[in-house]
């Protein structure tokens, strides 16, 4: 059996990358307000916290400079130049988190497409997938695979753009032939970057410099694959083992030496046992999860992320949007198992977060993403439950519950609020009607309509 050297503590991990990394990757949070006391108030509107607990009532969200300062009573006195928002009777909860995204500007699932696209395009097309994901309320994400990710990360924290939090993989590192080396291209092309921009290695000392690589590039999680993949390319094999375990312990090893921890992208079960007998932090998609894993995962606290959203337009829309015949194929080949292996996480207690695998593609676009909450629900969590994997438990899985994932004194004010009660209807979430990061207002229907009607 292959054990790692140590595994990362994502409550007390230290990066050294800022003033807030004890908590988490991201290094906005602790930015300094601008010179006097900024305040805002959110009234006339049900608070459903993330915590767990009953929706409150008759109170009001108070921000000072960006935090949740307090929750007074809605009849309390507020700070005479604070800036009242008047939201109508909506429920506020937490911004979401999708962890596991690809800002990488695709716009099509062909790969013979994605290839000759001007990288420079690429990066502006995922500028503007960071305002459809905020206008969805989707207030951080973690990126599972670009390099653009981590040039898009400086540009939000230094306010050159708007956009989510960014949690950056950099590169995922795969083998030579690995799920997404495009064998239809020259592996010198594929290594410089490739149509899904991978980091090709091979062999423990070649991988545990890939590591490295990210790491100093700014990524804060590494990435790898422990099977092949349904999408890429024809010849990958989702029940096909990508690596030995000794590189796969290497890239964790490494990773880990670094504080870095490691999501690996994992379909069949020896895939998922791989990935967990060497650390892995997070099994991505987990499509065939047996019962000892499930176990496994459960008594260690390693986060599953299903991934639901991609698997469901595949099927109910792939062809429609020019998927190849043989990713559908692939697809529904998988579907079968996929509920059983979803419930069986349930009924284990593995913790879940939310996460799409969107990359902005026309079948995966971003601003879709809060649909994989009400995919959670149909797969048998409830609305709570859903909830909480996409917003304190992702938070939880990402190493930020100090800073983001409920509505908490002292926390980042990172908030949405939608029309609807989502307890009882969990579609309400992918209608949401304002949105705000650290305490600036980022999506505001309200004012639209109100300037329409003008």
């Amino acid at each position: 059996m292959v054990v790692p050297a140590r595994r990362v503590d994502r409550n007390t991990r230290r990066c050294g990358r800022g003033r807030h990394v004890g908590c988490g990757y991201l290094t906005d949070f602790g930015r300094e307000p601008e010179l006097g006391v900024t305040w805002t108030a959110l009234t006339n509107a049900a608070i459903l916290d993330g915590t767990g607990a009953p929706p409150l009532t008759n109170r009001t969200v108070l921000i000072r400079d960006g935090r949740i300062h307090d929750l007074p009573h809605a009849s309390g006195r507020l700070p005479d130049d604070a800036v009242v928002l008047d939201l109508g009777g909506m429920t506020v909860l937490p911004g979401l988190i999708d962890a596991h995204v690809h800002l990488i500007g695709h716009r099509t699932m062909d790969a013979r497409d994605m290839a000759f696209v001007d990288p420079a395009l690429r990066a502006v097309r995922a500028t503007a997938d960071l305002g459809r994901l905020l206008a969805a309320g989707i207030t951080t994400v973690r990126d599972c695979g670009s390099a653009t990710a981590l040039a898009l990360k400086q540009a939000v924290i230094e306010g050159s753009v708007p956009g989510p939090h960014i949690v950056a993989c950099g590169r995922f590192i795969e083998r030579t032939g690995g799920a997404d080396d495009f064998s239809q291209l020259p592996v010198a092309w594929m290594a410089e970057r490739g149509p899904w921009e991978p980091r090709l290695a091979d062999g423990p000392i070649e991988v545990r410099k890939a590591v490295r690589e990210q790491i100093r590039a700014g990524a804060t999680w590494i990435k790898t694959c422990t099977t092949g993949a349904v999408t890429t390319q024809a010849a990958s094999r989702p029940d096909r083992l990508e690596w030995t375990d000794e590189e796969l312990a290497a890239i964790v090893d490494e990773a880990h030496r670094l504080d870095a921890p490691v999501a690996v992208h994992a379909h069949a079960a020896a895939g998922i046992h791989q990935a967990l007998r060497c650390g892995a932090d997070s099994i991505e998609h987990g499509t065939l999860l047996d019962d000892e894993a499930a176990r496994e995962m459960a008594a260690r606290g390693v986060f599953l992320v299903p991934t639901l959203f991609t698997l469901d337009r595949l099927l109910n829309q792939g062809v429609a949007f020019g998927v190849p015949p043989w990713a559908v194929a692939k697809a529904r080949q998988i579907a079968g198992v996929r509920q059983a292996s979803f419930e069986r996480a349930l009924r284990h207690g593995v913790p879940i977060a939310m996460g799409t695998d969107c990359g902005g593609q026309d079948l995966l676009p971003h601003g879709r993403n809060a649909r994989e909450a009400e995919l959670l629900v149909q797969s048998g969590m409830t609305p709570s439950q859903a909830i909480a994997a996409a917003t304190a438990d992702a938070a939880r899985l990402l190493g930020i519950a100090s800073e983001v994932g409920t509505i908490e004194l002292g926390k980042a004010a990172d908030l949405i609020a939608v029309d609807d009660d989502p307890l009882r209807d969990i579609t309400a979430l992918q209608r949401p009607a304002f949105v705000m990061v650290n305490g600036t207002v980022a999506h505001d229907r309200r004012r639209a309509t109100a300037a329409a009607v003008q």
